[in-house]
């Protein structure tokens, strides 16, 4: 970055047009549920020999995104996030690794939750070093596409951590910061609450986005 750059950044402080975005949000209380059981090197295991599943993912518009959300995308970009700062490996879209997933996630944990496992679809994240989502809302856009309007309608997002917390690594949901988490931990994140992720730690993240219906 030269002086030039770096004085438009500031004349165009593009960073307001975000805020913007998010500014009528009210805060929201953290909604912790039950710990699962995770097997931390079983999902390392599993990121390794399944490599070829993983989708290579970071910050940009994407052809499944809402209107909405590929604006929310682009004007993350204009703020200075792309592959260099949020790239991250994503299993569970490729061929048959959202049932591969759940198997791995296993029959008791989706009863801890509450799951109907029929329901679901499993996503495991896995962040580098100086790498993250940046603050963003979810619109279920993936989960619309597999799954019929009404159990769109109810269906939650909830964030498991797969890797025990390691320092640098921290995770947002509204204005609640989570740290020194255990392998296992979960919350839930309500629709349309910003949240994010980063790792700025020394060593990978990872962590499990699950979304599916919770039965009574």
């Amino acid at each position: 970055m030269n002086k030039s750059d770096y004085e438009a950044y500031w004349n165009e402080k593009l960073w307001e047009s975000v805020e913007n975005l998010y500014g009528s949000q009210k805060p929201n209380e953290l909604k912790q549920l039950p710990p699962v059981k995770i097997n931390y090197s079983d999902f390392i295991d599993y990121s390794i020999s399944h490599f070829e599943l993983a989708q290579h993912d970071w910050e940009q518009q994407k052809d499944y995104y809402s209107n909405a959300g590929n604006k929310k995308a682009m004007f993350n970009i204009d703020i200075g996030y792309g592959k260099h700062n949020s790239f991250v490996l994503n299993y569970g879209k490729k061929g048959e690794s959202n049932e591969q997933l759940k198997y791995l996630f296993g029959a008791r944990n989706f009863e801890i939750l509450r799951l109907l496992p029929e329901t679901v679809l499993m996503r495991l994240i896995v962040k580098f070093p100086g790498h993250g989502f940046p603050y963003h809302t979810d619109d279920a856009s993936s989960y619309q596409k597999r799954f019929s309007a009404n159990l769109v309608k109810k269906a939650k997002r909830i964030w498991i951590s797969i890797s025990p917390w390691a320092d640098g690594h921290m995770f947002q949901i509204s204005d609640k910061v989570i740290t020194h988490w255990k392998s296992g931990d979960a919350y839930q994140i309500p629709w349309g609450v910003p949240h994010l992720g980063v790792n700025y730690g020394l060593k990978p993240q990872f962590t499990l986005n699950i979304t599916g219906v919770v039965y009574d």
